[in-house]
Parts: structure tokens; C-alpha cells; sequence
């Protein structure tokens, strides 16, 4: 567990208590890890893998508002909050993790400043990332927004999505044909290539003319 960025400042001993007071866990891709509405009573050290948060819709669809790829602690603030959350957690591949209890997690955070501190910069983080992907998704046209999405992709994977276009409408707050419709406009152009790999980003300074066309 030491390859998850939050522990890796730990020394081994710690290391080794924090394995013991965790179990492992595996998920199949499509898997429920914690249905919405089910106060998070463990945190999941991501160890491989991709978990998204998921959120139902009054209309009933579903949209993605999160996602964590491993090594990475998935979905902190749901268990610093202590609530019941509104969102749920789901495999989107297969899935190893461990499972810490909260408590134990909490006392961590207490105990170890280099956890403590990485945790509070990731969440601010991802507090500012959402800010962005809400300002874009309320004031940008959909070519504009999956472009900008896909430009803050990991630059140096080739494939900036590996899922279906229907999980990446869910991940956008977009209907598929939206995406769809979008996603061909930024192939005809030459900006991405559809293979069976995932969205292969082909033209990143065309990406970037696309995600600033307002």
C-alpha cells in the first residue's frame, strides 16, 4: 500500500498496522461498492483499478460526478463527513482494494501529519476540479466541454478514455446522443480517434481551440 500517494511518507511499521487493521476486497467491473444513501463506514484504499461516484437523477438517469483510478484513497470527503451521502461508489473496472474502517482512517489523519496533509491538498484539489467541470458544464457548448475534458486527461497516455460513450456521457452529465453527437465532431476534425482502445487524443492544440470555443 505504500504506491498510494497519502502513505507513502509512511515508515513501514505504520505501513504494516495500517495492512493489518484493513481487509482486501475485489469487485468486478459494474459492481455497487457502497449504494447511494449508505453512510461510508470504511475508506477504500484503491490498490488497481477505477470507482466512480454515482448519482441518480429525479429523471432517473445516472451521471458520474467523481472518479478515482488506483493506487488512490477513493471518495475522502463522504467519510471525513460522516453523513449519509447522496452519491453511491461503483466499480467501472475489475477492482482490488483494501477497506479501512473510518475510525481507524480518522485516527491516521490524527496521527500522521504527512497523511493529514496530503488528504487536506487533494481534497482542495478536487474541490477546485469540480468547480471547473460544473462552470464548463453550465456554460460551455458539449464540443467545448469533452474537448476541454479530454485535454485534462493524463498527457502522457495516449488514450484519453478507455470506457464506453455511454460512460462518458455519465461522467460529462451529458445524454449519450449529446456525447456521440459531439465526440464525431472532434473526429471529423481530426482532433481524436475512436479505436477499440478507447478515445485516442490525436491533435491536443486542435483539442485546445475546441474546448475555448464558447
Amino acid at each position: 500500500m505504500g504506491f498510494i500517494p497519502a502513505l507513502r511518507a509512511l515508515p513501514s511499521a505504520k505501513l504494516e498496522a495500517v495492512d493489518r487493521d484493513s481487509h482486501p476486497a475485489r469487485f468486478r467491473a459494474g459492481a455497487v461498492i457502497r449504494p447511494a444513501g449508505e453512510r461510508a463506514s470504511a475508506v477504500v484504499l484503491l490498490l488497481s483499478g477505477t470507482v466512480v461516484a454515482t448519482h441518480t437523477q429525479p429523471c432517473g438517469g445516472e451521471v458520474w460526478p467523481d472518479r478515482w483510478t488506483g493506487p488512490a484513497i477513493v471518495d475522502k470527503a463522504a467519510v471525513l463527513d460522516g453523513e449519509t451521502p447522496s452519491t453511491g461508489l461503483a466499480a467501472i473496472t475489475a477492482v482490488t482494494a483494501r477497506l479501512l474502517p473510518r475510525i481507524r482512517f480518522m485516527r491516521l489523519l490524527d496521527e500522521e501529519q504527512s497523511v493529514r496533509e496530503h488528504v487536506l491538498g487533494q481534497l482542495a484539489k478536487d474541490v477546485m476540479a469540480s468547480r471547473q467541470r460544473l462552470s464548463q458544464a453550465v456554460t460551455l457548448p458539449a464540443v467545448a466541454q469533452l474537448a476541454a475534458w479530454l485535454v485534462a486527461q493524463n498527457p502522457t497516455d495516449r488514450v484519453a478514455w478507455r470506457g464506453s460513450q455511454e460512460q462518458l456521457a455519465r461522467m460529462l452529465g451529458r445524454s449519450r446522443v449529446t456525447i456521440n453527437r459531439a465526440l464525431a465532431r472532434l473526429t471529423d476534425t481530426g482532433a481524436v480517434r475512436v479505436t477499440d482502445q478507447g478515445i485516442v487524443v490525436v491533435d491536443r492544440s486542435r483539442l485546445d481551440v475546441f474546448s475555448n470555443d464558447c
